[in-house]
């Protein structure tokens, strides 16, 4: 009799209650994680052969099993690390759970890509970020906003101007749009006049970023003035008893004049306000001579190989 009552208690239990859990499929398979993370019913992790040093893969479980896992069409060929951000936070503003990780290949200024995959109601890619050498990192929540943001920045211009460790790298604030791309978070770019600092200078949450914080700094008053004097006394000495036919690029290149013109340029481009940055350029460097008009060439086509090209146009009402 009791025997019978035990069983029938047992067939009454969903078949979940007997479903192994993560650590004991990871264990059954001779595999070991390096990171883990959960959220309702799932979990995530990076798994690999127990002892050995091969290149971990994603594994989202539930309910007794995989529900999914990376396998070499998901990822770059050249992959050597593996992060998870994220998991079970709602990245697209639909209300469901998503999966932010990261992976990176190693080597000089070379490349950091994040993903984010929706969990329900199946496991599936829904965005794509090639960051390269700026990855950026974790999504911030703001105040207000259905989306949270990443901070990262655009490398398109590096090496253009200036050696790769002095570029000038603008920031952007990214989101994840439901239509399953990375964007502009263009009402945390777009400042209302030129020179103003982007709006995501005002919350708390994303200026607790250095980076970025030092960036906001940037469009201070006094910093901006000490800029543009220093700009112009370079100018004016590399100039000084010589025609622009008589100098070229490497004149203006060695004293990092190019330099910090894009930089300047670019912080008008990033906070929609590419014509004010022309028209700021043709009163400190007026004329159209060759290195001038080379410079312009230069960055204009960082802007359009850059990976948000589109959305810089959408920002910039007014690109040319």
């Amino acid at each position: 009799m009791r025997t019978t009552w035990i069983f029938a208690v047992l067939a009454a239990l969903p078949a979940t209650a007997f479903a192994q859990d993560f650590k004991s499929w990871v264990e059954a398979q001779g595999l070991e994680t390096t990171e883990t993370k959960a959220a309702g019913d799932f979990e995530v992790g990076l798994v690999r052969t127990k002892g050995t040093k091969e290149l971990e893969r994603v594994v989202v479980f539930t309910k007794g099993k995989p529900a999914w896992q990376s396998g070499p069409k998901d990822l770059p060929e050249d992959v050597k690390k593996i992060h998870i951000h994220a998991f079970g936070s709602d990245l697209d503003g639909d209300g469901g759970p998503e999966l932010h990780f990261s992976t990176f290949s190693g080597g000089a200024h070379c490349c950091t890509t994040h993903y984010v995959y929706k969990v329900k109601p199946q496991v599936k890619r829904l965005a794509v970020y090639p960051a390269n050498n700026v990855g950026g990192g974790d999504f911030l929540e703001v105040p207000g906003r259905k989306t949270p943001i990443m901070v990262t920045a655009d490398d398109s211009s590096a090496t253009l101007f200036a050696p790769y460790a002095n570029s000038y790298f603008p920031a952007m604030i990214l989101e994840v749009s439901p239509k399953g791309r990375f964007q502009f978070a263009a009402d945390l770019m777009r400042s209302k006049l030129p020179g103003q600092p982007p709006p995501v200078c005002a919350q708390p949450a994303a200026i607790a970023n250095p980076w970025l914080k030092q960036r906001c700094d940037e469009y201070q008053s006094a910093r901006r003035n000490a800029r543009i004097g220093e700009i112009k006394a370079k100018l004016a000495e590399i100039k000084q008893g010589r025609s622009s036919q008589q100098l070229g690029w490497d004149d203006y290149y060695g004293t990092g004049v190019l330099a910090a013109v894009s930089a300047e340029l670019n912080r008008y481009a990033y906070t929609g306000h590419s014509a004010a940055g022309l028209n700021w350029l043709e009163g400190i460097w007026p004329g159209n001579d060759a290195v001038k008009l080379k410079m312009l060439a230069n960055l204009k086509q960082s802007w359009a190989k850059s990976a948000f090209a589109e959305d810089l146009k959408g920002l910039v009402s007014d690109y040319k």
